[in-house]
């Protein structure tokens, strides 16, 4: 068994699939301590999540990295003090041993974690575009637009594609953020003499 396998769900080619089109990348990073210490240090660089986002107001900085961290479930996202972000990357993970090390595993998954579905939805509806008319067209139909339509079946999963790309992009200073505050969490400070 791999020990950074992120996923043991029924169907992993389908999820590595979904984690390429979306653009989720599965991260792994060893702790330094042990996997109480290293919960207890992840969440002080936290902030917890209130509901009316004014996590950065209360704690007196314009970015703050806000989310819930347990032994079994991490979840860690950016807020920004008066913007809301529908489209950031979220951290999801989980803390493991191996050999005695701990090591947290996760992925950054865009636009809260639902990017799978809506790249889902775009599919499906391109699919539909695509097998409706196929079919009607086996059927003997001679409407020259059902040979169309095959053609534009592949712009809705295009589009959602793209919109979870730009929403990455647009995004891309949260993943630097929230992989800043789990190193700086889970690495023991580098001491330094004074020349």
């Amino acid at each position: 068994m791999d020990p950074f396998a992120i996923s043991s769900r029924p169907l992993p080619m389908m999820q590595t699939i979904f984690d390429r089109l979306c653009g989720n990348d599965a991260l792994a990073f060893e702790s330094e301590f042990s996997i109480e210490e290293s919960m207890q240090r992840l969440t002080s660089f936290r902030v917890e999540p209130d509901l009316l986002g004014f996590a950065p107001l209360t704690a007196m900085k314009l970015v703050v990295v806000v989310g819930r961290v347990t032994e079994d479930h991490v979840s860690l996202w950016c807020e920004r003090l008066l913007i809301f972000n529908g489209l950031r990357p979220v951290f999801v993970g989980r803390f493991q041993t191996f050999d005695g090390r701990v090591v947290l595993i996760g992925k950054l998954v865009g636009m809260d974690g639902h990017a799978g579905q809506i790249v889902g939805v775009g599919l499906a509806i391109g699919l539909l575009i695509i097998i409706g008319p196929l079919l009607e067209l086996l059927r003997g139909s001679h409407d020259p637009m059902l040979w169309l339509m095959p053609l534009l079946g592949w712009l809705p999963p295009l589009f959602t594609i793209g919109v979870v790309r730009l929403g990455r992009w647009l995004s891309s200073s949260d993943e630097n953020w929230i992989i800043g505050a789990i190193k700086h969490a889970l690495v023991k400070p580098k001491r330094t003499s004074v020349a």
